[in-house]
């Protein structure tokens, strides 16, 4: 598998959500810049995830808050109405560059094996 550059922060303004893909601790939500950057975002200990038509639609602000414990809310907003259409519940977020975008599609199908086939999860011996 290719090397990444990780990122402290990406551009969210004018940029949209391809896909989200959800494991048993984890999520990964690919992401697309307003100059076809394709980013990887990965949240670990996810407790909880809202969407509400959260793929495609152009993102205008991402917005980071304390929760209690150790967790977080990451939420991205909506462009035009500025109402949250992706929360995500979790300790750590870590941001990938991965390139520039293929497609409309890229997202599904540049999943990984790495990352969907060998989590580890707390609830079944699998």
């Amino acid at each position: 598998m290719p090397k990444y550059n990780r990122l402290d922060s990406f551009p969210s303004d004018d940029g949209h959500i391809e896909s989200i893909l959800i494991g048993c601790e984890d999520a990964k939500v690919s992401f697309q810049t307003w100059n076809g950057k394709a980013l990887t975002i990965i949240f670990r200990d996810v407790d909880k995830i809202t969407s509400n038509h959260s793929v495609y639609g152009d993102i205008g602000d991402f917005v980071c808050s304390d929760l209690k414990g150790d967790y977080k809310r990451y939420s991205f907003k909506d462009a035009s109405t500025d109402e949250i259409v992706l929360d995500i519940d979790s300790k750590s977020m870590e941001i990938y560059d991965t390139g520039f975008a293929k497609d409309i599609n890229g997202a599904i199908f540049d999943v990984g094996y790495d990352y969907i086939g060998n989590q580890k999860c707390p609830y079944y011996d699998l």
